[in-house]
């Protein structure tokens, strides 16, 4: 029996082994000795500090050469090119730490938009009829392209190359119409309306805020129907009629040139012109309304014209001119002969104009 000795001499004792056992520190009821623990201490002490040296010298060559990949933006670094989140979405979003705060950016990256600027936006445009273009759209076997009105226009003949075009779809530039949004040209008169490419031009037809002119001779001043019947009360309020709704009203037509006669409601200032045209048979007489053609309100007037002896009367609907001018053609009108004209120095017309409310549909409302 041999007896092996971990600085304890109360040990107990074990088995032989014929060949060397290499000593273990023992860690449970045994003991170091103070020079063993100091070495090992030192030798771990040594060993953290030449990890930190390590990480300090491949931190500083990382921030050196990330400088150009990483540039610091706004007090933080953003990778310049291609990542895999950004190839999928087609974007890049950059801000500040301030506006993370209050911006969803996985709602951005999701979205997958992208702002784009045409150079030259003729491009979206029928090269026929030079309107924008709208779904459907047609293209012949060269690629040229039509819009439908225009195919049947040509007899499906392609200007440029006399290939058939109106049959076959251009599903490329549809997809195009479809997915550009644009703002209405009427934005900086009050319309907030956002719409693909190929409703720009149905909706600009029936906007409500298309800009009204001034209907005063030689003044320039454009704006919404409300604002254009605030500057005319207040700036040329003298040269027309005040007149009120549902009740008749004189008015004298005093010269044979006379071309028009501006009339203007006390209560919302609502501006109509009654538009004369004379020639060797007599006189056409009607009413307009100065506002956005496409606008629901419309107004139901009356014109009489009498000469003691017969009279001449006509019933219509207001037609709403947002930029009026004397040189208008007249549609519906009445027709006063020359005697009648004649008859008188000045011609004298009752008008009234109903407060009620035409709907195009026919009916109408109080």
């Amino acid at each position: 029996m041999a007896r092996f000795s971990l600085g304890r001499e109360e040990d107990e004792e074990g088995p032989s082994s014929r060949r060397p056992v290499t000593k273990k520190p023992r860690t449970l009821n045994g003991t170091f000795s103070c020079n063993a623990v100091n070495n090992h201490e030192q030798q771990q002490q040594r060993r953290c500090e030449i990890e930190e040296t390590v990480s300090e010298e491949e931190e500083e060559e990382w921030e050196s050469e990330s400088e150009g990949i990483f540039p610091l933006i706004n007090g933080r670094r953003v990778r310049i090119g291609d990542s895999e989140g950004s190839r999928g979405h087609g974007s890049v979003s950059v801000t500040s730490s301030e506006e993370e705060s209050g911006c969803d950016l996985e709602g951005l990256r999701g979205n997958g938009s992208v702002s784009v600027t045409l150079s030259d936006p003729d491009v979206l445009d029928c090269p026929i009829c030079l309107e924008s273009l709208s779904v459907p759209v047609f293209q012949c076997e060269n690629g040229h392209i039509a819009c439908a009105s225009c195919c049947i226009k040509i007899a499906n003949k392609c200007p440029s190359c006399c290939w058939p075009i109106g049959y076959n779809r251009c599903r490329a530039i549809e997809k195009v119409l479809e997915s550009v949004k644009v703002s209405c040209i009427n934005q900086r008169y009050g319309c907030k309306e956002i719409l693909s490419y190929s409703k720009k031009t149905d909706h600009e037809n029936a906007c409500i805020y298309v800009p009204c002119s001034c209907p005063f001779r030689g003044c320039d001043f454009v704006g919404t129907s409300t604002n254009v019947y605030a500057h005319f009360s207040e700036k040329h309020g003298s040269s027309a009629e005040h007149i009120f709704f549902n009740a008749v009203h004189p008015i004298y037509i005093v010269e044979k040139n006379q071309r028009y006669q501006i009339l203007q409601m006390r209560t919302e200032g609502i501006i109509f012109i009654i538009n004369h045209a004379s020639d060797r048979l007599g006189s056409a007489v009607n009413i307009i309304c100065v506002g956005p053609a496409s606008q629901k309100r419309r107004f139901i007037y009356e014109l009489l014209a009498t000469d003691g002896e017969s009279s001449f009367k006509l019933e219509s609907v207001a037609e709403s001119i947002p930029s009026w001018s004397e040189n208008c053609a007249l549609k519906k009108f009445l027709f006063i002969p020359r005697d009648v004209v004649n008859s008188s120095a000045r011609l004298k017309l009752d008008v009234c104009i109903e407060e009620r409310e035409y709907i195009c549909s026919g009916s109408t409302t109080t």
